[in-house]
């Protein structure tokens, strides 16, 4: 006897339909040239996180199957890359992160896919990175752990134009072996007339126009980058924001998505910055469907998370959270570099310099009212931009901080005190160990995605929040500094 569709239980179907996405991931799988990632033995003694859902999707990653049509570049063209092994290494994961995203815009302006490998933690607590015998072997964080934007290998918001997206680095050893044309980063520095007076604007156009009139496909810059450290930490990176460089309505920035891990630990942890889980947090269908059909929602917790294939990567165009106020509190080693920075005169980072933002870097700054403030200093900062920002109601609050237990408890139940409104911080996270290894980004999330953001002017993590919330349209007014 026939059965029509209408009398099959809602359970066969979904089982049916997670059989063909089974079938289907397996037709993919079959088309990919690259290993499975094989954790190291240092990796399995030390205990660190092995990211082996993040380094399965990044192997899954269309642009490297073999053959297939991001592998080439689009319409049948083999692919052009660019790969920066010179990048900074042993700094704080967001300077190196500044430096990536001006590469991933400099390889888009070539026609060139940007080559992305995992950041190397020079020290990373509570991961220990000393085996027995002595020897140190750091953490290793694939980037797709960070970001699943252009960066991290993803899609050009699906505007692009036959350029190639970005390679991991195993891809590229085995697309570029034995075609790799090396150049020196101070020798091309010299042609290109670049020196140290020459804004980021003309580094960023003149680089661009050299890789992108090489034949080479396959082009490694050694000895150097175009946006190393030393560059970056000067006042020469706002020229780049705007034309002709238009680093702040790049694709690179405006199609940045957060990666499905931060997006996980945002799922769990949405209480504690919103009063309810937002639309484009949800989990995607078809898992949605399977919760809402054989029980209800699970939202995962850190010994069961959520499968990283169920999360949609937040994107830093999605909606604010409002009444959200996040504040971003750098203490720990800043009580000693603090009195540095400032008797130094040092202009706040990169991004935080842009002209657009109210906040400017002062020459008389006083360390305690803008570099490392207590509790009476964040609240008169406070009161002071909601006096400014009349149409936003501060209905929570979210601090990212490294601040001990003690500073932090002081300063949640002052804030509690006076707004009346739910305060939670960094060490009310619950997170998996993947999750914990990129807790900065966890918080950054949250930062970006806020109403009114205050961070420090001289941090390079408030410095990325700025980019990626100016670049997402969150006004300049509700970028606000120490």
């Amino acid at each position: 006897m026939h059965l029509s569709s209408r009398h099959v239980p809602a359970r066969v179907l979904v089982l049916g339909l997670v059989l063909l996405l089974g079938l289907a991931y397996c037709s993919v799988v079959d088309k990919v040239a690259l290993p499975r990632y094989v954790p190291s033995a240092e990796t399995r003694a030390l205990g660190h996180p092995t990211f082996a859902e993040v380094r399965e999707a990044e192997r899954l990653l269309p642009q490297h199957r073999a053959p297939g049509r991001w592998a080439l570049g689009g319409k049948g063209k083999r692919g052009r890359y660019v790969y920066f092994p010179w990048e900074a290494w042993g700094t704080g994961w967001n300077n190196v992160f500044q430096e990536q995203l001006l590469n991933t815009h400099l390889a888009f302006r070539a026609d060139r896919g940007y080559v992305f490998g995992d950041y190397i933690a020079r020290d990373h607590p509570p991961f220990s990175d000393t085996l027995p015998n002595g020897t140190r072997s750091h953490l290793h964080i694939p980037m797709g752990a960070f970001t699943s934007g252009p960066t991290g290998g993803g899609a050009w918001g699906g505007r692009e134009k036959g350029r190639p997206r970005g390679i991991s680095r195993a891809w590229w050893d085995v697309v570029c072996k034995g075609r790799k044309t090396v150049l020196s980063a101070p020798e091309m520095n010299r042609e290109l007339a670049i020196g140290p007076e020459t804004s980021g604007a003309d580094r960023m156009v003149r680089w661009g126009a050299k890789l992108k009139d090489m034949e080479a496909e396959c082009v490694e810059v050694v000895d150097g980058t175009p946006f190393d450290y030393p560059f970056i930490i000067t006042d020469k990176p706002a020229s780049i924001w705007d034309w002709p460089a238009s680093y702040g309505a790049s694709l690179t920035l405006t199609a940045f998505r957060w990666s499905a891990l931060v997006t996980r630990a945002l799922i769990r942890n949405h209480a504690l910055f919103a009063p309810s889980l937002p639309t484009h947090l949800r989990p995607s269908l078809p898992w949605h469907w399977h919760l809402r059909l054989l029980g209800p929602p699970d939202l995962g917790s850190t010994a069961a998370p959520l499968p990283l294939s169920a999360v949609p990567p937040l994107t830093i165009t999605a909606p604010p959270l409002t009444g959200l106020l996040a504040l971003h509190v750098r203490r720990g080693d800043y009580q000693e570099h603090c009195p540095n920075l400032v008797a130094a005169a040092v202009p706040y980072n990169t991004w935080n310099a842009l002209p657009a933002l109210p906040d400017r870097r002062s020459p008389h700054s006083e360390m305690h009212a803008h570099c490392f403030p207590g509790v009476t200093q964040i609240l008169a900062k406070i009161e002071s931009v909601l006096k400014t920002e009349r149409k936003f109601k501060v209905e929570r609050v979210y601090i990212a901080t490294n601040g001990d237990a003690d500073f932090i408890s002081q300063l949640t139940e002052r804030l509690k005190t006076t707004f009346a409104v739910p305060v939670a911080s960094s060490r009310d996270m619950r997170l998996t160990p993947e999750e914990e290894a990129v807790g900065q980004a966890v918080d950054m999330a949250v930062l970006t995605a806020a109403e009114v953001f205050i961070g420090n002017g001289w941090s390079s993590l408030t410095s990325n929040v700025v980019q990626l919330r100016l670049a997402g349209g969150r006004p300049a007014a509700r970028c606000r500094f120490w």
